[in-house]
């Protein structure tokens, strides 16, 4: 009777585990997803959002106006913004490589008589990421080529307009097939010059100096500095797990036993870090940007306005390297050391951030202090480069701010910059 009973319950068990598993079986099994350790945590930004479109300006506009006159605008200028706008609107359709050297071109004569506008991109900006703020169209030129200047003239008086792009290639170039432009919108372009501030060339347009001494303000502003707390809740997953090393040379490590962060605090400077495995496929370059721009919006901000200053020269298997550069008002913001106030490196991988370097200064904006200042003409700074003992290796002279850190304050003080050949810096006040 027992045995009986035993085998009973033991079907009714089994029935039931089979009627439950058709149960189971008749609905969709949820689907598991790996959560990414990028979205599940809302981490603390410390500075504003920003687009890639906000950083993709010209360092100068060279405004020709015919005449051997010659005016420079530089960003955030009411004139150059317009400018720039109106020809943001144009279109540039396709592309027909030549040789600068042998197109028939006598590019004297249109620097110095005819009018024209050239916008110079000084590191060079390859064409698909040109193309985020610039309506580019039809077949780009390959990536490993960057475009360092842009200019469009006319001789005038209905006259074909000729668009050429420069690249960083010696003596490549490509001249616009279908550009947007006629004659008289040159003719008004050249209205944008400012004809009271002229500039000149005496090294076949490499660079321009203004005939007159050029005023530019000085600045002085409070700053405060980014904090290991505040980098904790920006870039760790679970800033409660962070282990904390101090280096011989007093440098200081925090990190969460993935990602990691060391401050210098000698140099002010934060050197962030994520290790990726190696792939075998090419990065682009326009995806890592993108990217990259990302991440620092979604973890730290940005603390002012940045230009993408230079990118990685061409297609790489392994991290691309991308500079942004800071600029306040129409300058950009040059430090003697690349460990300096005004610069944020970034390397990525595949769409992944491996590390980003940048400095701990954060400027108090409210608090600047305004003094007029000027920096010397083009004349007296020829003067001046005479006795310059490498100016074989000047590439470019341009205005900038060059920051001075004290142990409260962050000084602007414009200045002369020489870029030399190594990529290093020199200054003229």
């Amino acid at each position: 009777m027992i045995e009986s009973l035993k085998s009973i319950v033991l079907v009714v068990l089994i029935g039931t585990s089979l009627y439950q598993s058709f149960l189971l079986a008749s609905y969709n099994p949820p689907k598991i997803e790996p959560i990414q350790q990028s979205n599940y945590v809302q981490t603390e930004t410390l500075g504003k959002q920003a687009e890639l479109q906000d950083m993709l300006f010209p360092d100068q506009i060279i405004v020709h106006l015919g005449n051997q006159q010659h005016s420079v605008l530089y960003p955030s200028n009411y004139y150059y913004t317009r400018l720039f706008d109106n020809i943001k609107q144009r279109s540039f359709k396709g592309f027909r490589k030549t040789s600068m050297y042998l197109v028939n071109v006598n590019w004297e004569d249109v620097r110095s008589k005819q009018q024209g506008v050239e916008m110079r991109f000084r590191d060079g900006i390859p064409f698909t990421i040109l193309q985020q703020v610039l309506r580019i169209e039809g077949e780009l030129p390959p990536d490993n080529e960057k475009v360092t200047r842009i200019w469009i003239y006319s001789k005038g008086n209905n006259e074909d307009v000729r668009t050429f792009f420069f690249t960083d290639s010696p003596g490549v170039g490509y001249e616009v097939i279908g550009a947007d432009f006629t004659s008289k919108d040159v003719e008004n372009f050249a209205a944008f010059g400012d004809v009271t501030n002229l500039y000149k060339t005496t090294n076949n347009g490499d660079y321009y100096l203004p005939v007159k001494p050029l005023k530019l303000p000085s600045y002085t502003f409070n700053y405060s500095q980014l904090t290991a707390d505040q980098l904790k809740q920006s870039l760790f997953v679970d800033p409660g797990i962070t282990r904390y090393l101090k280096e011989r040379d007093g440098s200081e490590i925090y990190t969460d036993s993935k990602r990691g962060f060391q401050l210098n605090r000698d140099l002010r400077w934060i050197t962030y870090s994520d290790p990726v495995a190696p792939v075998e496929s090419k990065s682009e370059v326009l995806e890592n940007l993108l990217a990259g721009i990302k991440f620092i919006n979604q973890h730290i901000g940005w603390d002012g306005k940045y230009m993408v200053a230079r990118t990685p020269q061409k297609q790489l298997f392994d991290n691309q390297t991308f500079t942004f550069r800071q600029y306040y008002e129409s300058l950009p913001i040059v430090a003697s050391q690349p460990e300096g106030f005004g610069s944020l490196k970034m390397q990525v991988q595949k769409g992944i951030i491996s590390g980003f370097e940048r400095t701990m200064i954060i400027p108090d904006l409210k608090s600047a202090q305004r003094r007029d200042a000027e920096i010397l003409s083009g004349d007296a700074l020829e003067e001046r480069l005479q006795y310059y003992q490498r100016r074989s290796s000047i590439v470019a002279i341009f205005p900038a701010y060059h920051p001075v850190v004290s142990e409260k304050t962050l000084m602007l003080v414009p200045v002369w910059t020489l870029e030399l050949r190594d990529g290093t810096y020199d200054f003229i006040e």
